[in-house]
């Protein structure tokens, strides 16, 4: 095995699978892009991004039930049967295998407040002629506010022979798009909110037409998806946005991650794409230690009791630094130092007397030459973790002063860093952190509203402001997210009527109220489909710069950049 060109998280999952076969994969697969055995005769997959030359030919690979979802492309997305991992590694045109990793998914007075009916009524724009890219749950396509304008579904989820993307999923046109379902409500809400028509609750572009992919939610899944749109719009001759109401925080937060790098080679003239900045706000999932020279420092994060099967941290710093790793357990346990290993397999074991902990401490890692490491805990056989207060224990070997970022990757937000660890800061991850995206922050228009029984719903947010669920920026190389915020919460749209929504929720039959920066990117979206509409030459960075220069901070002058506001919120008056 080449060990070197596998990244941590995949490392991990492989040196498990190694050890303990089939029954090591069940907690991986929440995080890894892992996916369950069709039969008992068919082996584990996973789903992966492969790094080679854009030309290389990777065709002979199927032989060995490998199958390359691109022919050409310097990042390509692949199924690769576990267990032929060290075949992939083997090969020469190979130079890195990253995992892929199951993303999370994050109108009546909101459009008043981007100004959005008088720019309108002034400009007579409705998103006609362009293509609306929604890669999310699905959209329930009986729903009256898409009428006639959903031109095609890629549901992934079903079985079938695919699309020129990859060879798997079902395409639907015309009266098969039925065949799809939205049963978790999230994208039809969120296609609603960027093209949604109807008399009450309209969307901010009623007359874009519609290009669906109904997602796994796999990263690797949603790069395809994003050529998929680009595609389809390309053979129409018409320009595209792309939403993306998803994220997860399995990355270095500097968009150098396989899918921020895949969006800034799709996007282009007539491409954008248009990402929700992520509701982590107010949870405690990063922690941020500056460690002098020839020091040590300790990152203190709580373990929930009896809850967890395993916890993992992800680990950046810079690529002056040297750190050696340590964990100590709440019983005081620890594992000894590790330090970066250069060559050879740089995952170690130790067992301790109340877990099992696994350290990874590769090389500089070659997307953007910074040093990663990556912790895994896991309770004695069939235990679960120890809860409690653990720590971080890191030391500084370097000649300087290194700051380290780590984030928990707990998907439910039960895991969190306590004490002088805690840094609000730098919860923007992928794909939100590519440079090329448009990445939305949240602001709070409504914080009350009358259900389908009658009942004064109140939601405990401060009204007129930046959502305080709203991520915060910048990146961790500095490089300034979100960029704008646009309204996102309690966000009235269209109701997939295969969700099953809380009545406290619903407004009505077809509309229901949800909250999150995964309504205020379409918003967004929506806005950029107008532009495009007035321009399809539009390219990402002059759209973004017109979205700056048309953005601002209440009470601070335009231009002004705030980590949770980005340039704050969008108004088109001026547009």
């Amino acid at each position: 095995m080449i060990y070197e060109k596998l990244s941590p998280g995949l490392l991990l999952a492989w040196d498990d699978f190694q050890r303990e076969g089939e029954l090591a994969l069940i907690t991986h697969r929440r995080s890894l892009g892992i996916l369950p055995p069709k039969s008992v005769i068919k082996p584990t997959k996973s789903v992966v991004f492969i790094y080679c030359e854009p030309d290389t030919n990777l065709s002979h690979l199927s032989q060995y039930g490998i199958e390359i979802n691109q022919s050409f492309g310097g990042i390509r997305t692949a199924f690769l049967p576990l267990d032929r991992l060290e075949i992939l590694a083997e090969e020469t045109a190979i130079q890195r295998i990253k995992p892929s990793r199951k993303l999370k998914i994050k109108m009546d007075v909101a459009p008043q407040v981007m100004k959005l009916p008088s720019f309108v009524n002034r400009t007579g724009l409705t998103g006609k002629g362009v293509v609306i890219g929604i890669i999310d749950t699905g959209i329930d396509a009986k729903h009256p506010a898409f009428a006639g304008r959903i031109l095609r579904i890629w549901d992934q989820t079903l079985p079938g022979p695919g699309v020129n993307e990859g060879l798997y999923g079902a395409e639907f046109t015309g009266e098969q798009l039925c065949i799809s379902q939205d049963m978790e409500g999230h994208g039809t809400h969120v296609a609603g909110i960027a093209a949604g028509a109807d008399a009450v609750y309209s969307g901010v572009a009623p007359e874009a037409e519609l290009v669906i992919i109904k997602s796994d939610l796999q990263d690797a899944h949603i790069a395809d998806a994003i050529r998929y749109v680009f595609r389809v719009a390309g053979e129409l001759g018409r320009p595209a946005v792309v939403n993306l109401s998803v994220g997860g925080h399995a990355d270095a937060h500097d968009g150098s991650d396989s899918l921020s790098q895949i969006i800034n080679a799709e996007s282009g003239v007539g491409k954008i794409v248009c990402c929700a900045a992520g509701n982590e706000g107010n949870d405690n999932i990063h922690g941020q230690a500056n460690i002098p020279s020839g020091r040590s420092r300790g990152m203190r994060f709580n373990v929930p009791l009896n809850q967890m099967g395993m916890v993992w941290l992800n680990a950046w710093y810079q690529n002056s630094g040297q750190l050696e790793v340590s964990v100590r357990s709440p019983n005081d346990f620890v594992t000894p130092y590790q330090k970066i290993m250069t060559s050879g397999n740089p995952s170690q074991s130790y067992d301790l007397p109340d877990s099992q902990v696994e350290l990874v401490t590769p090389d500089r890692d070659p997307s953007n030459g910074d040093y990663h490491f990556f912790v895994q805990i896991r309770g004695r056989g069939r235990s679960l973790v120890q809860g409690g207060i653990w720590q971080l224990r890191v030391r500084n070997t370097s000649t300087s002063d290194t700051r380290l970022d780590v984030w928990t990757l707990d998907d439910t937000l039960s895991v969190y860093f306590t004490g002088k660890s805690v840094k609000d800061a730098v919860k923007i991850g992928s794909p939100a952190c590519a440079s090329s995206a448009v990445t939305v922050a949240a602001y709070t228009t409504k914080v009350k509203y009358e259900d389908i029984d009658r009942q004064v719903r109140e939601m405990g947010l401060e009204l007129n402001t930046i959502s305080e669920f709203s991520s915060e920026g910048p990146l961790r190389n500095n490089a300034q997210k979100p960029d704008i915020a646009a309204p996102g919460a309690m966000i009235v749209s269209a109701l997939s009527s295969n969700f099953n929504s809380d009545r406290s929720m619903t407004i009505n039959s077809q509309f229901v109220a949800m909250s999150g920066t995964s309504m205020a990117a379409p918003f967004v979206t929506g806005l950029i489909a107008l532009l495009l509409q007035r321009d399809p030459n539009l390219d990402p960075t002059t759209v973004k710069e017109l979205l700056r220069q048309n953005s601002s901070i209440p009470g601070k002058p335009t231009g002004t950049f705030d980590h949770k506001w980005g340039f704050g919120l969008i108004n088109t008056d001026k547009l």
